[in-house]
């Protein structure tokens, strides 16, 4: 499957959108990356999945626009519902990893009517992260730079087997870009102090399939915090052995496998 990138307006300035290209069937899967991360995240899987594909660069990350807000209810559920508005899709399934599935599920809960189904990979309703531990992070980040902070960060985040994957780093470096670190520090702010409890009961009266998959080298969002999101939501958990936090690029096969089987049973196909 071929994808092409395409700019379309956001809320605060452009989004930049790679989609799939050729006519295939089905209803399309939107692709919501992890934060400090980007669209190109999704390449590997979207290349092995039989259906129509969209992936967004949120605000902040990749090609679009830098202007916050980053946060999940008044930024990034904005952005995700300009692409779909942008691009004429009254329905999709939607897919996220960490904050990526935090938000398909606010956009669940707000809009269900636009939702078929959510599948979250390493996804929390919020991490609990205690503000003194956000501003270390930021701290860190400042005194490293972007790329070197992330380029420090991944290896500590997947799994054992993939840590030292030149794949992995490769793809990442790309994702993260060079982006000024006061941007990075108001996403890191904005992703660790989200909260969407307030909303992912709403889920479970929809009828909205969710899957929350996380792997068990996770040690951002372990198994635990994707138990509880599947409980609140009524949806169910898996586990990926021996994955860590980026499974669309630890586990890409794995990860493509379960949207199949996943957005298929959202359609009500065996």
């Amino acid at each position: 499957m071929g994808l092409d990138r395409v700019d379309v307006a956001g809320p605060s300035g452009r989004l930049s959108v790679l989609r799939s290209t050729g006519n295939r069937p089905g209803t399309p899967l939107l692709l919501v990356h992890p934060i400090n991360s980007a669209a190109v995240v999704w390449t590997g899987v979207a290349a092995l999945l039989d259906r129509p594909v969209v992936a967004l660069d949120l605000r902040g990350h990749g090609q679009s626009g830098q202007a916050g807000p980053f946060t999940v209810e008044e930024g990034y559920v904005p952005d995700v519902l300009a692409v779909l508005e942008s691009l004429g899709l009254d329905r999709v399934h939607l897919a996220g990893g960490s904050l990526g599935g935090t938000i398909s599920v606010a956009l669940a809960a707000l809009h269900p009517h636009r939702v078929a189904s959510v599948t979250t990979f390493g996804s929390t309703l919020g991490t609990g992260v205690p503000s003194e531990a956000i501003e270390a992070m930021v701290g860190e980040l400042d005194a490293k730079g972007t790329a070197g902070y992330f380029a420090d960060l991944v290896p500590d985040i997947v799994g054992r087997a993939h840590r030292e994957s030149a794949g992995i780093r490769e793809v990442m470096a790309e994702a993260v870009g060079a982006r000024p670190e006061a941007v990075v520090a108001g996403i890191l702010h904005g992703a660790f102090g989200a909260d969407i409890r307030h909303l992912a009961g709403r889920v479970a009266t929809t009828g909205i399939p969710v899957l929350a998959v996380a792997g068990t080298e996770d040690p951002t969002c372990p198994p635990a915090m994707s138990r509880e999101l599947a409980a609140v939501t009524g949806g169910s958990a898996r586990e990926l052995a021996g994955t860590g936090h980026l499974p669309m690029l630890e586990e890409t096969e794995r990860v493509a496998a379960l949207l199949r089987q996943h957005t298929a049973a959202g359609e009500g196909q065996p």
